[in-house]
Formats: structure tokens, C-alpha cells, sequence
């Protein structure tokens, strides 16, 4: 049995038989062209060029049937990148100049820019570069007249592992054959990913070895919940996601009917489950999956996807879209937050011997004002069409947020002296995500609308632990007592100054934490779409009283081994259904 652990991209149990995709592209005539035969193969790429940005058009009208236009609009990239006058251009001119294929030279030139965009640093960046290699492989096959066997020609429900996928084969797959997928390569925010949410196929990505631990036709499982993929799994693991996978599929069923249902507690306790949202393409998992709002919508989307700066308009028609689909209810919009693990070279960040202790969040704001300013101006025009907070991402304590404040209030005054309209007032809060905003809470809390626990940049700097280094991985703990302690801190301060206090990142999704975090007063929270039906049917079937006493026997302990300890016990008894043994 081998267990690997990648990123959760899309959600539900797979159970099936491996089918291993080997990665491959049409072979290409390498050999010299006779001087006549130039001008000929310059149009018959033209003709493969125009041939596969119809077929790309079709199979975005395709998706756009049956998931919508959000999901189809993933392969307007596809379509920009086979409209490239550069690409192109350099095409025709090797053709030219040194008398090869077309396919020859398109395979080099694309091959190229492929292989720039994986050594980006930003995650967005190496993602787009599966749809160079998916365009690629499109055009050498029509140059080469070979019809590709893909995931179109499956005959057998199968569990896909793959280096990478690409999304067209990913949009192709009969939907009955595909029990999950997992690759070596990828992020949440790929368009493989995209389109496996869209279509509801549990998804792992980023795992690196699957391909080399996968067999063919062996028995495999993929938890797009948890991010976990097991080969070759013993009887008792399997039965266990079995029934997993059951009590998944019964969430899920119930979804429709949870959606308009308030997450209120057996004793009547409120409690706002808000969605994160990253890129545009996810609002209608947002809306489907019953989300009380956007608790945290990350505009960094809109500058690590470009190699220019987003203009105010093209920010405010995107703001604006979001802000009047989920009206009236609340679209909280975190300012710019470069840095640490996302990086733009043109914005001028620079290259850190330690990024995330360098110019990040809103530090970043305050040093580009100019950036900060235009982005406030399309976050304020945008909220005049809906329920909209402004919320600074890394603030340290008070003269963070009151530098800020002052430029939001000359923004303001700015657009009233021009005539645009914007609301009378724009609440302003803060993330709470090191120890020193946790230290000053009672400062902040004095001046803020509210605040936001930031708990993955929280733990992290709490313990001194890169959430990212494999070797240290077991001290990033959640359930640290001084992580808890630091959580406790900023609720009692939220309730003794009367503003909101949420939470988000990782540990507001993760369903063994749930009635803890109620129980640390939490209630807001900010997650995945994806993991708000599970979160609410938990929430739901307690009452506070139970999980306030969870939270003080918890901060009682002294360890994080005894917190997990406590709290697994709890939930497992509590909730058989949801945690399996």
C-alpha cells in the first residue's frame, strides 16, 4: 500500500482501477525542406493554427452547455495563446529561415515558453504553462494528422493518473468513466482542477510521484476532500473510504436542499459560512454551494495572471461582477498580497533571501501606493453595486491599518470630488496573521470593523515553522495551545469592542475542527465552497454550550498531541457518521 499526500483540488472519494496516462505528443518531420516546399508548409501550419482555434471554440461552446460560461471562459487561453502573432510570426520565420517543419519549429518555440512559465515563481504563472503544452500537442497532432487516443476512448470507470492533464481532455472524458484523478504536477487554481470541480470529479494534484507508484489496472483511491491518494490500498483502508465515499455522496445529496438553509446551531447560535474565492471561474461553486457570502476574495489573481499591471476599469468590471452576482450579501476584498509565496517580477517585488519575513501584504501597499491607490478606486466604485469590506492582508497593529486608512479616505474623497458614485461608508478590517497583531489586538480592535484570522500565516509565524518545508512538516501544527491561545485572544478582544472577528485558511475548512473553532467563539468563517455543506451538517447538529466545553478542556492542555488527542476523540464520538475510525 502506498499513500500519497498532494493538494485537495476537487472534492469526493474515487475507488476504481488505474489508468496510467503516458504523456505524449505526435512525432515531427525533423528533416530539411527543399527550398520550394517552404511557402507550402507556412500555409499548411496557418491552416493547422486556424483548424485546432475552431476546434477549441467548439469545445469551449461544449463546456459552456454543460457547466456554464465561467468554466468555459478557462479556454480563452487556449484560444489567446493559438492567436499569438509572436508565436506565429517565429513559426513562419524559422519555417523560413531554416527550411524545417512547421511542427519542428512550433514544438521548439512552444516547448520554450512552456519551459520560462514552469521556472516562474508564482504558481499561477507555472500553471499556464499545461496550456501551452495542451496547445502544442493539439497543433502537432493536426500537423501530423494523427488523432490522439485520449480520455474520450475510455471504455472502463477508471481513476486517472497522470503527470499532468490537460484541461481539454479533462472537458472530453465521459463523465460515467471518470471515478477521480490524480497528477504529479499542478495547483488548485489549474484549469484541470477548474474544470474537475466544475464537472464533480474528485481531484489530488501536486502529488509528484503518482505516476511512478501507480500500476495499471491496480485497485486506487483518490479523497479529493483531503488531498490524500492511496494505491494498492489494504482492506481496511478501503472499506473505510468506502464508507466515506458513501457519507460523502449523502453530504452531497443533501446539498440542494442545505443550500438555503442558515447554519444555526440545536441552540440557536448563527454562524456565517463564508466561501474564498481566487479566480473569477469559481463563483458558481460559490453560489451552488449555499455560501452566506465571500469571506475572503484574493485579488492577487488580477496581477499574478498578467505581465502588466491590471488597469482601475479592468479591476473594477471584475469587482463589480462579483460584488452584484452575490449582492446583497457581503464580498470581503483583500487588498494586494505579494509576496512570500506569490511573486510578479514586474511589479518591481524583489527577489528575498527570506520572502515571507520581506516586503509582502500590505507592506507591499503601503511602499506602491500608486498600485494601492488605483486598486482602491475600483474596489470602491465596484461597491456602490453591492454589500462590499475592504480588508488589508499581513497588518503588524495600529500604524498599518491607520496608513492605510488615511489613503482610503483620500480614495474617497477623491471619487466623491469627481462625481462617482460610492457608498457613504466602506467597512475597513484587518487580517490577523502574526504574533504581533495578536499582541495588539485590543489596539486594533479599537479602531478596525473587524478583523480576520489568517490561521495558515498564523501557525506559521506563531511557531517559527515554514509551512512549506517537508522536513519540519510535523510542527506546523493547528492545534498548537499557542495557537489556540492566540485565536482565543482576538475573539474575547472582538467581543469586548463589539466588531466581527472571522477566520480563514485552512483550519476554518477542515471539518475536525469545526465545533472547536465555535466553541473558541468563532463565527464567521471563511472556506472552500466545497467544504460547506459538510461544515454546516456538523455545525448544525450541535450547540454551543457543548462546544465551548470542548474549547476550555482543550486550552487546558499542554500539548498539541494532547489537543489533537481531545479533540479527535470528541468528534469521533460526536459524529460517527463524519469520522470514521
Amino acid at each position: 500500500m502506498t499513500t500519497l499526500t498532494g493538494i485537495a483540488a476537487s472534492p469526493g472519494i474515487g475507488i476504481g482501477p488505474v489508468h496510467l496516462v503516458e504523456s505524449h505528443e505526435a512525432d515531427v518531420n525533423d528533416g530539411v525542406l527543399q527550398p520550394e516546399a517552404v511557402a507550402g508548409e507556412q500555409e499548411r501550419f496557418r491552416a493547422a493554427i486556424a483548424a485546432c482555434r475552431e476546434s477549441v471554440r467548439k469545445l469551449r461552446d461544449t463546456i459552456a452547455l454543460e457547466t456554464g460560461e465561467e468554466h468555459a471562459r478557462i479556454f480563452d487561453t487556449q484560444i489567446a495563446i493559438l492567436q499569438d502573432p509572436e508565436a506565429m510570426e517565429q513559426t513562419l520565420a524559422a519555417i523560413a529561415t531554416e527550411r524545417r517543419s512547421a511542427g519542428y519549429c512550433y514544438r521548439r518555440i512552444l516547448t520554450a515558453v512552456a519551459s520560462r512559465l514552469e521556472e516562474a515563481d508564482d504558481e499561477y504563472y507555472r500553471e499556464r504553462a499545461l496550456d501551452v503544452r495542451d496547445v502544442k500537442r493539439r497543433v502537432l497532432a493536426h500537423l501530423s494528422g494523427v488523432t490522439p487516443r485520449g480520455l474520450r476512448d475510455l471504455t472502463v470507470p477508471s481513476l486517472i493518473v497522470a503527470a499532468d492533464l490537460p484541461p481539454s481532455e479533462m472537458a472530453l472524458a465521459p463523465r460515467d468513466k471518470i471515478l477521480g484523478f490524480a497528477t504529479d504536477l499542478g495547483g488548485r487554481t489549474s484549469h484541470t482542477a477548474i474544470m474537475a470541480r466544475a464537472r464533480g470529479i474528485p481531484a489530488v494534484v501536486g502529488l509528484k510521484e503518482a505516476t511512478e507508484a501507480a500500476r495499471q489496472g491496480a485497485v486506487g483511491l483518490v479523497d479529493g476532500t483531503r488531498g490524500v491518494v492511496v494505491f494498492d490500498p489494504d482492506e481496511e483502508v478501503l472499506e473505510d473510504h468506502r464508507r466515506k465515499q458513501r457519507r460523502f455522496e449523502e453530504v452531497d445529496a443533501t446539498r440542494a436542499a442545505l443550500k438555503d438553509q442558515r447554519c444555526v446551531t440545536h441552540d440557536g447560535v448563527v454562524v456565517r459560512l463564508g466561501a474564498n474565492l481566487e479566480i473569477p471561474e469559481e463563483l458558481p461553486g460559490i453560489q451552488d454551494h449555499g455560501a452566506d457570502g465571500i469571506g475572503l476574495y484574493r485579488t492577487e489573481f488580477f496581477y499574478l495572471s498578467r505581465q502588466t499591471l491590471p488597469t482601475e476599469d479592468a479591476q473594477y468590471n471584475a469587482y463589480r461582477s462579483v460584488v452584484e452576482s452575490m449582492a446583497p450579501k457581503p464580498v470581503v476584498i483583500r487588498t494586494l498580497d505579494v509576496g512570500g509565496d506569490k511573486f510578479a517580477s514586474y511589479l518591481g517585488t524583489p527577489e528575498e533571501r527570506n520572502p515571507f519575513l520581506g516586503l509582502r501584504g500590505i507592506r507591499f501597499s503601503l511602499q506602491r501606493e500608486d498600485l494601492f491607490r488605483t486598486q482602491l478606486r475600483a474596489i470602491l466604485r465596484a461597491a456602490a453595486f453591492g454589500n462590499v469590506n475592504i480588508m488589508f492582508p499581513m497588518v503588524l497593529g495600529l500604524e498599518d491599518f491607520r496608513r492605510a486608512k488615511v489613503i482610503v479616505a483620500e480614495v474617497e474623497a477623491a471619487l466623491r470630488n469627481e462625481g462617482v458614485a460610492i457608498p457613504d461608508h466602506v467597512p475597513l478590517g484587518a487580517m490577523v496573521e502574526t504574533p504581533s497583531s495578536v499582541f495588539a489586538i485590543d489596539l486594533l480592535a479599537r479602531e478596525v470593523d473587524f478583523v480576520s484570522i489568517g490561521t495558515n500565516d498564523l501557525i506559521q509565524y506563531t511557531l517559527a515553522v515554514d509551512r512549506g518545508n517537508e522536513a519540519i512538516a510535523e510542527i506546523y501544527e493547528p492545534l498548537h495551545p499557542a495557537v489556540l491561545r492566540a485565536i482565543h485572544a482576538v475573539v474575547n478582544a472582538g467581543k469586548q469592542h463589539g466588531i466581527r472577528v472571522g477566520i480563514c485558511g485552512e483550519m476554518a475548512g477542515e471539518p475536525l475542527y469545526a465545533v472547536l473553532l465555535l466553541g473558541l467563539g468563532l463565527k464567521d468563517f471563511s472556506l472552500s465552497p466545497y467544504l460547506i455543506p459538510e461544515i454546516k451538517t456538523i455545525l448544525r447538529a450541535c450547540d454551543s454550550a457543548e462546544a465551548a466545553s470542548l474549547a476550555e478542556e482543550c486550552l487546558a492542555l499542554g500539548t498539541p498531541a494532547d489537543v489533537r488527542e481531545q479533540v479527535t476523540e470528541f468528534m469521533h464520538r460526536r459524529f460517527p457518521e463524519h469520522f470514521l475510525a
